[in-house]
């Protein structure tokens, strides 16, 4: 699994624009950058669902395996960031026009996204006679539990985008200057009210673990243009800010799995706060990867169909590199044909229900 890590790695660095003196990369923060790290990322979770159906014990797997067990759940962690982030700068710019069709144009037109590749699950299922009792069926719907899909992630989406709503119709009331510190303060302690929901219901620790990181981003969009200010004065700032969040990062890896939920959070916030910092500096320019990054949801989400029908069937049980490569690329196959039809049918849903 190694060369795996190995070709991304060098996809990265074969593209790395590296700024000058006391010169930052100013784009770090806007669509085209962020669909590249999110593409890195995406590719870390197809790579580690991948071990999933495979066995992975020879010399080559055991870098990876390092690598994966260290990392953990941080393979959604700028999803999560930059989904906050993204959220909450629509606010700044549009107020509660924003929030007034956020339902309509985020929570149902993704839930409706999900719950078609649930029913896509659901053929899969019954075409290699996979069983799952209704009441598993229908609270796949929601994300709660999976049929073979990947699911926890999606739950955690819809439970922070129903928090948000919340949060932010103040808005239709008070839009004055401390309306968004406010709502982003309710967001902050409904998620973590969400998450020690989650702990209580029994949910394994991955369903919540990284959710703070949504709420995180809410606060950067508020007072990132501070941040920049600071930082990006000079490489010695800048530079000093690197060893610092350095420090936190090796402490907090060795204290993340004996603290927790409250010290994971801190793990997953300064996890995040280093690729942020290092993006200020790195400008990667990699088309392949803005591609990748722009179809996450239906790659994250579409990946696991070929997974499972190649473990199901046995077709590369031989070889695990084939497992991943064949199903990395019917997997974009999907993904490119899901989008171009279910866009389609999103733009008709959006059209009859706002009327646009």
């Amino acid at each position: 699994m190694a060369i795996f890590l190995i070709l991304l790695a060098i996809i990265i660095i074969s593209n790395i624009e590296m700024p000058k003196t006391n010169q930052f990369n100013n784009d770090y923060i806007d669509i085209r950058h962020t669909n590249v790290i999110k593409g890195i990322f995406v590719l870390l979770v197809l790579l580690g669902h991948s071990i999933q159906y495979i066995s992975v014990k020879g010399p080559w797997d055991k870098p990876y395996l390092t690598f994966h067990d260290h990392i953990e759940q941080m393979v959604v962690s700028m999803f999560l960031f930059y989904s906050g982030y993204g959220m909450i700068i629509s606010v700044m710019k549009k107020g509660f026009s924003y929030i007034k069709t956020f339902p309509v144009k985020r929570f149902l037109i993704v839930l409706f996204n999900f719950d078609l590749v649930v029913l896509l699950f659901c053929l899969m299922n019954l075409c290699l006679k996979i069983h799952y009792d209704w009441k598993t069926i229908l609270l796949s719907f929601t994300g709660w539990v999976g049929i073979g899909n990947s699911n926890w992630y999606m739950f955690a989406i819809f439970g922070l985008y129903i928090i948000f709503f919340l949060s932010f119709y103040l808005l239709r009331w008070y839009n004055g200057k401390g309306s968004l510190y406010l709502g982003m303060t309710l967001v902050t302690i409904l998620t973590v009210a969400f998450v020690y929901w989650e702990i209580r219901m029994g949910q394994p620790s991955w369903y919540y673990n990284t959710m703070i990181l949504f709420a995180f981003g809410g606060w950067y969009a508020l007072f990132h243009e501070q941040v920049e200010k600071i930082l990006m004065k000079s490489d010695n700032i800048y530079f000093i800010a690197v060893i610092i969040i350095t420090l936190f990062y090796w402490v907090s890896s060795k204290m993340k799995n004996y603290g927790g939920i409250e010290v994971y959070s801190i793990w997953a916030v300064v996890f995040t706060s280093a690729i942020v910092l290092a993006t200020m500096k790195i400008n990667i320019k990699s088309t392949f990867l803005e591609w990748i990054g722009q179809h996450v949801f239906s790659i994250y989400i579409l990946q696991r169909i070929p997974m499972i029908i190649f473990s199901k069937t046995g077709f590369t049980a031989g070889s695990p590199y084939a497992f991943v490569t064949i199903s990395f690329i019917i997997t974009l196959g999907l993904s490119v044909m899901f989008d171009y039809w279910v866009g389609k049918l999103d733009k008709c849903i959006l059209r009859v229900l706002l009327k646009e």
